[in-house]
């Protein structure tokens, strides 16, 4: 068997904060990872995401109607976050769980510098060759979501086709 190991292309944060194939999370989700206090929820949706000058609804959060509470005169309304989004959230809260998140970020930006560096020590031939390769496996990965989104769109066709 071969070194190679599959890994997941979610970061440990976007693990916790429970990130789904579409990149999103909701904020009720985000709001349980920082362990808020559960009373405050709907003022700090307000503070946070509804309010919040720097985010923009269906952009950044796209509120939604539980299912449960659909016919209810008043439902709750939870957001759907992108993981962009729910990280910068993350970041703000000033409690442990907080903490954490931004632990995590500088971490993660410290490994980016450092292999940066080792980059840029590279002899030129091989940084030529380490850009030609990034640049490969961009279109790879480029085509195969347009292969998916393809599949995506026929099966659509042939959904409508059959009505």
């Amino acid at each position: 068997m071969s070194g190679l190991q599959i890994k997941t292309p979610l970061t440990p944060i976007e693990i916790a904060l429970g990130i789904d194939e579409n990149g999103m999370t909701t904020a009720r989700k985000l709001y349980e990872f920082l362990e808020l206090n559960p009373s405050n929820y709907a003022r700090w949706c307000k503070m946070n995401i509804t309010e919040n000058e720097f985010a923009d609804e269906n952009v950044d959060y796209y509120p939604f109607v539980i299912n449960e509470e659909r016919y209810n005169p008043n439902p709750t309304t939870d957001f759907k976050l992108t993981a962009s989004f729910a990280k910068k959230l993350s970041m703000t809260a000033k409690n442990e769980r907080g903490e954490q998140a931004r632990e995590y970020f500088v971490r993660a930006e410290d490994k980016l510098k450092e292999v940066t560096i080792q980059v840029s020590k590279l002899p030129p031939e091989m940084q030529m060759f380490k850009a030609l390769f990034d640049q490969q496996a961009r279109q790879y990965i480029e085509l195969q979501q347009l292969k998916e989104d393809n599949q995506k769109i026929t099966e659509k066709v042939e959904a409508i086709r059959e009505v």
